[in-house]
């Protein structure tokens, strides 16, 4: 009898110890698998330097970042212009608005700018429904130093697919901001005597200023002159403005344009994945004749992974889907 009610005494802590293991279990394990998916779908914080003006592929490059904040990838902060196109600010805001983001904060350059750019879309995007209205405008270096400050240290990604001037007026003023908020600045620009975006408008040396004293690191994206995209566009409904700035480009037409900026928002967001390699070796060049070497974890460039076709595919796609409503 004495060795029964030892037995039953112990297999009852046995039971009592399993139970409070297993409750525990079900509390810890679901809590650790919701942090580690909250972590997996953070999105990343980006602030867009655009000069949507001249070319096209800037527009496909924020429908593309508008996608991809609609699969919960991206938070758009802000975006900044550094053109001087008088309907530039609205046609932007037509885009965001089209995509149910009208609020994001538009910044524009202010200064002086050589030989300014006229457009082909950008007086038909600024018909388009914007909302907010048109409003004044702060400064694109006013817009960095308030949305920067209010972000957590360590937390933004800026996407360059235009010129630096506006970058380089942050750098100038507070170049102890960019290092404790900024993680990475992509740059859509040619490596080696690129002769558009480092140098157009006589902004060569504020383009060097930039890559040579910038504090965070610094990726140069070149790929994207051989991937053409914007065809599917035709099927998209005549209410989106990026259709009709594809549409007006081409002159009444259909067709597929490089995608150097789309490829720089693909990277800046979702990073190298499977699309791309980080070259740390080597160096760059502009037509000044200033060169930088590549650095590990400060200064790189993008080398492609993927075919023409296969990055044609995903842009496209991302360019044409249909906002979240």
């Amino acid at each position: 009898m004495q060795y029964s009610i030892f037995y039953f005494k112990r297999n009852l802590r046995v039971s009592y110890f399993a139970t409070i293991l297993t409750l525990f279990t079900m509390i810890i394990i679901p809590t650790n698998s919701v942090a580690q998916d909250t972590e997996k779908v953070l999105p990343k914080k980006i602030i867009f330097e655009t000069d949507m003006c001249f070319d096209v592929d800037d527009v496909g490059a924020l429908a593309v970042l508008h996608t991809l904040a609609d699969s919960g990838e991206a938070e758009i902060l802000a975006i900044s212009f550094n053109e001087v196109h008088p309907n530039g600010a609205n046609a932007i805001r037509a885009i965001n608005t089209w995509y149910n983001r009208g609020e994001i904060p538009i910044g524009v350059y202010k200064g002086d700018l050589a030989n300014p750019d006229t457009s082909k879309y950008l007086d038909s995007l600024a018909n388009f429904p914007h909302n907010p209205p048109s409003i004044e405008l702060s400064s694109s270096l006013e817009l960095y130093l308030e949305v920067l400050g209010e972000q957590p240290d360590n937390s933004v990604t800026i996407i360059s697919v235009g010129f630096l001037n506006n970058l380089y007026d942050l750098l100038k003023t507070d170049p102890k901001l960019i290092d404790q908020k900024v993680t990475e600045l992509v740059v859509m620009a040619g490596l080696v005597n690129d002769n558009f975006n480092t140098v157009r408008h006589d902004l060569v040396d504020q383009t060097e200023e930039v890559i040579r004293n910038w504090p965070t690191r610094l990726v140069i994206s070149q790929h994207g002159g051989s991937v053409r995209t914007g065809t599917k566009l035709a099927e998209s409904p005549a209410e989106n403005p990026v259709r009709e700035a594809y549409y007006q480009w081409f002159n009444g037409q259909y067709k597929g344009r490089a995608s150097w900026d789309q490829v720089a928002v693909l990277y800046g967001v979702r990073g190298l994945d499977d699309y791309f390699t980080e070259v740390t070796e080597g160096s760059g060049r502009l037509l000044n004749g200033f060169e930088w070497k590549m650095q590990p974890g400060f200064r790189s460039y993008l080398g492609a992974r993927l075919s023409d076709s296969e990055f044609t595919e995903i842009i496209e796609n991302l360019m044409v889907k249909p906002p979240r409503r």
